[in-house]
């Protein structure tokens, strides 16, 4: 979820049906190798916005973390949001789990944030015991929350469960809870507010998409290609995932118009090889079971953040010297 809501603000999109602030957005991946992060980005968009910045490592509070990204700020102007993950990784090691310095370490991060006019987003755990107040479930004291200007926290229906609820509170914020549901086929948290609306409009690109194809018979190419060849024809703007997603979703609309679906992926994008035989009686749909892979250095669309002392892992090393 952090990782498309820094893609989201980053390409200026709407979160959940609500504006954002577009700029340069940075996000600190401290749990996961570059490699994970960047197969992770390429799941949930075709286009990562040039504004989105990555890396996996980066200082502590106490260890220069607060300079890295002040340089960063100055460095690249209008900074929207950064994005720390996870708020332990830059915390010192202490057996000292008082109120207070729970405070006092969340108020630091507050007072960075305020000194770079930018949010700053903290992603944590929550604890595993239920609690029928959702900030009883973060994990520390009440301090957490405390220091904080809004918490948010994601309570799924079960361990296992695609579907959620993300409670929001903050002093300047009106109270509320969002209906969410994980797409797996996107990667993607989806409101689940308005279904029907969804299910009439995504029906109908698909229809569209069937009536091209009993005219043109095939095609082959990337998801934004042929958003660029029907663009006229559609109800609504969509951005290619969301086309991808809607042909997954509905591959059995397909079929049964006689239209067959393949997935691929080629060495800088995926593709989509769609072929219509007139009958409604088609074999089953194949799947290319390509593996994912990293585009290479020059088509790279996002970049590892060039913060002093701030490195990215790379696969099958421990750790990676600054970057330029």
């Amino acid at each position: 979820m952090a990782l498309w809501l820094c893609q989201q603000v980053a390409g200026g999109e709407k979160v959940w049906g609500h504006p954002t602030q577009q700029g340069t957005v940075l996000y600190l991946c401290l749990e996961d190798s570059y490699h994970r992060l960047q197969d992770r980005l390429l799941d949930i968009t075709e286009d990562p916005s040039e504004n989105l910045y990555l890396a996996t490592h980066a200082g502590t509070l106490a260890d220069g973390l607060a300079g890295q990204i002040e340089t960063f700020v100055r460095e690249h102007g209008r900074v929207s949001l950064v994005v720390i993950d996870t708020l332990q990784k830059v915390r010192e090691t202490c057996t000292d789990n008082t109120y207070s310095r729970d405070y006092a370490d969340l108020a630091r991060l507050k007072e960075l944030a305020d000194r770079c006019r930018t949010t700053v987003l903290l992603v944590h755990h929550l604890r595993k015991q239920y609690d029928s107040d959702p900030l009883n479930r973060v994990s520390g004291t009440a301090g957490v929350s405390g220091a904080a200007d809004g918490t948010f926290i994601l309570q799924r229906e079960d361990r296992s469960s695609n579907y959620g609820t993300l409670f929001c509170t903050g002093r300047d914020i009106e109270s509320k809870e969002l209906k969410l549901q994980f797409d797996p086929m996107s990667h993607i948290w989806e409101c689940r507010e308005d279904e029907e609306t969804a299910r009439s409009v995504d029906e109908e690109v698909i229809g569209i998409v069937i009536d091209w194809l009993h005219d043109e018979k095939r095609f082959e190419g990337t998801a934004s290609e042929l958003l660029e060849i029907l663009h006229d024809a559609l109800p609504c703007e969509l951005r290619p995932n969301i086309l991808s997603r809607w042909l997954n979703k509905h591959r059995g609309m397909l079929k049964a118009n006689g239209v067959s679906y393949t997935l691929g992926r080629t060495r800088d994008s995926r593709t989509i090889r769609l072929s219509c035989d007139g009958n409604d009686a088609n074999d089953d749909i194949s799947w290319s079971g390509a593996a994912s892979k990293i585009p290479s250095p020059s088509s790279q669309p996002s970049r590892a953040a060039a913060l002093p002392g701030i490195s990215r892992q790379r696969p099958g090393t421990e750790r990676c010297p600054p970057l330029p």
